[in-house]
């Protein structure tokens, strides 16, 4: 590249978002800085800004694709780490209470297992690796700085200094609610943008264990709810330290589970015995974690007439995932992939950073859609969640019911869905006409 497309870029907020965010900035600005409120730990430990992360975190297929187009090797790196590979769906047990377990193919797939704080590390670590971005710890941003016509950077409050302001030709808003990016909006006067509620009031609860002797051959099993009559499923993952990372979760916010006697009895309620029968004999862990998760909400801020120049709000702050169905990380990493990609095709551009701005949200929805309408559908099955059904929903979960009918009988058809559950492909190949003439295929047999 011959020059860069300005002096600096801002990043507020150092979760996944912010650090692949950076990563996708460091070849376009002289400088990338990311301001973040917490103390950033040296090793893979949980901290205060990310609550969430002492429950299960998953790389999908498509989000590691996408950080390692950004940061190639970060897969090696995560496995030298102590990260465990998975093969899908050899090594995945996917249980749902109308097919059962879905086949054990090899679809030549393949995930990375870790727990959160050591992604995040691993992803820190890469971050830090490159020459032109400094990560600023204790550095809590307090506001967007700039006018009608741009943003021209940040003040932040830090633990050694006053108030201090830090210009910059870009700033990325990963701070998590996109609270900075909407109260500037509010401040000049703008439009807010359009939001998409679905409230799931979800909450869950989660162990880590030993893992106990057993000769299954699975390494990660999910097992799906069963509306209306269950909203209970549960998820397990191996992480580093020969551990399992189990967690069970409700949407009708069950009473909470506060030790391993009750945690085992609420696995018996689940539609298949596969974890109760793969834990019942492991050492009981030190505690049971709990947290809460009340709307899935989309901030439409891709539907927007303007935006101030140089100001993007990425990840949780345009889009929070239910997290039980684990698309926050990868659509996250998509996102910074996206960034990266825009940022290239604006290089020849007049005013480059609107360029890549602009092309940032137009191609927006394309990353989002997907996860959101797989999540939110599964959701939205239940009668008490909140939020508005589309006008084709019964429709949906009928074809959803025939897809992984076809997806037992027919391993394209398997492939096909775990490339769209995957973040690899978008949703739409689901009813490409090879797709949907295997599927009515299927049916059809079925009802022979």
């Amino acid at each position: 590249m011959s020059s860069f497309l300005g002096r600096r870029a801002l990043v507020v907020g150092s979760g996944i978002g912010g650090l692949s965010a950076a990563g996708a900035l460091a070849d376009y600005f002289e400088q990338v800085e990311v301001l973040e409120r917490d103390r950033l730990p040296a090793s893979a430990e949980s901290r205060p800004g990310t609550p969430q992360d002492r429950h299960p975190h998953l790389f999908l297929a498509g989000g590691l694709k996408a950080l390692g187009e950004i940061f190639p090797g970060f897969e090696r790196d995560l496995a030298d780490a102590g990260g465990i590979s998975v093969k899908v769906a050899q090594e995945l047990r996917f249980e749902r209470p109308d097919v059962g377990a879905l086949p054990c193919r090899d679809l030549g797939l393949s995930l990375l297992c870790a727990s959160r704080p050591l992604i995040e590390s691993v992803l820190r670590r890469r971050v830090m690796a490159l020459a032109n971005v400094a990560l600023r710890p204790k550095c809590r941003v307090t506001e967007i700085v700039g006018d009608a016509g741009a943003v021209r950077g940040v003040r932040f409050a830090s633990a050694s200094e006053q108030s201090k302001a830090l210009d910059a030709e870009l700033v990325v808003d990963a701070s998590g609610r996109g609270a900075l990016t909407l109260a500037f909006l509010d401040a000049l006067g703008w439009e807010q943008p359009t939001v998409t509620e679905v409230g799931v009031d979800l909450t869950y609860a989660t162990a880590v264990v030993a893992i106990p002797e057993h000769t299954s051959d699975w390494k990660v099993v999910a097992t799906m709810p069963d509306p209306p009559a269950s909203a209970l499923q549960a998820a397990l993952l191996p992480i580093e330290g020969g551990r399992w990372i189990v967690s069970i979760a409700d949407r009708r916010g069950p009473a909470r589970i506060e030790n391993w006697d009750s945690f085992l009895a609420t696995l018996t309620r689940l539609i298949t015995p596969t974890l109760y029968d793969a834990l019942r004999r492991a050492e009981p862990p030190k505690d049971i974690r709990h947290h809460v998760f009340s709307t899935s909400q989309w901030n439409h801020f891709e539907r927007l007439p303007r935006l101030p120049r140089g100001l993007l709000p990425i990840a949780d702050a345009l889009c929070r995932f239910n997290p039980i169905h684990g698309q926050g990380m990868s659509s996250a990493a998509k996102q910074a992939r996206l960034l990266q990609v825009v940022l290239e095709g604006a290089t020849t551009k007049a005013d480059p950073v609107a360029a890549a701005q602009a092309g940032f949200m137009a191609d927006l929805e394309s990353v989002l859609r997907t996860p959101w309408n797989m999540s939110t559908g599964a959701d939205l099955a239940f009668p008490e969640i909140r939020g508005e059904r589309p006008e084709n929903f019964e429709e949906s979960r009928k074809f959803e019911v025939a897809l992984f009918r076809a997806a037992v009988a027919d391993p394209v058809v398997h492939r096909v869905l775990f490339e769209v559950s995957h973040l690899l492909q978008p949703r739409d190949l689901l009813h490409e006409p090879h797709i949907m003439e295997r599927i009515e295929a299927c049916s059809a047999k079925a009802a022979a």
